[in-house]
């Protein structure tokens, strides 16, 4: 049946002229407490932005047209990283894109709590946004990917949200200069991300000591200090 649904849904991309890619995310849904419904009721006008599937978007005129500097943050899980960035630079826009239903609420409670006034919430998969949502302008300073899914398995490695094509992407919607940061506890996905971005002539590898000052320990990364696993960081640079 699941099989029947995915060609089903494939065939309704193709007609409508959608690209079809491979999903970056497993689904995790999970139950949301009663607490987590009510943010998600009631928050959501305040911070959330409903894409629609035909829809294209201008990160500017999320936040009145102000030309701040923009932060995309992948995949932001919990919220924890995403309202502390926000948190210590008031003057710059963040938009946070995640799946996983009970992670937005989460979010959206932080951000309520800290009275968050930069933060805008996209629950959408990232790379259907930056391919069909998000004008094809450089409007991005930064995009950070915290922790993603490491896709062992090696007929899944085509599905990590660090590939070529998700480069592509970027690099049209991130303005010149600005920065990809990727953070992982997965030493073989470490490489993996170094080996694709030094294939890439348009990204300059910048010398990262740890854990930046200005990320957000998670609570994932926490996990994954307890179980033994070794933090990295990596920015790169997008030639200008």
């Amino acid at each position: 049946m699941k099989r029947f649904l995915a060609v089903i849904a494939t065939a309704v991309s193709v007609r409508l002229g959608r690209p079809t890619v491979a999903r970056t995310f497993i689904r995790r849904q999970g139950q949301c407490t009663r607490r987590q419904k009510a943010a998600l009721r009631e928050l959501w006008p305040r911070y959330g932005v409903d894409v629609g599937w035909n829809e294209t978007i201008a990160p500017s005129n999320l936040f009145g047209g102000f030309e701040d500097p923009c932060v995309l943050d992948v995949g932001f899980g919990h919220g924890e990283s995403l309202a502390g960035m926000a948190a210590a630079r008031p003057q710059t826009q963040f938009i946070g894109v995640e799946v996983h239903r009970p992670g937005v609420a989460a979010a959206l409670i932080r951000l309520a709590e800290a009275d968050a006034a930069n933060v805008k919430i996209c629950r959408i998969d990232a790379v259907a946004l930056l391919e069909m949502h998000v004008t094809p302008e450089p409007a991005f300073d930064e995009v950070c990917v915290f922790f993603p899914d490491p896709w062992f398995k090696s007929n899944s490695v085509h599905r990590r949200i660090i590939r070529p094509h998700t480069l592509d992407l970027l690099a049209a919607r991130l303005r010149p200069g600005g920065c990809l940061h990727v953070a992982t506890d997965v030493d073989e996905y470490a490489e993996h991300v170094r080996g694709v971005l030094a294939a890439d002539s348009r990204w300059r590898s910048v010398d990262v000591d740890g854990r930046p000052a200005w990320r957000p320990e998670t609570m994932y990364e926490r996990r994954g200090v307890s179980r033994g696993h070794t933090i990295t960081d990596l920015s790169f640079v997008l030639a200008a």
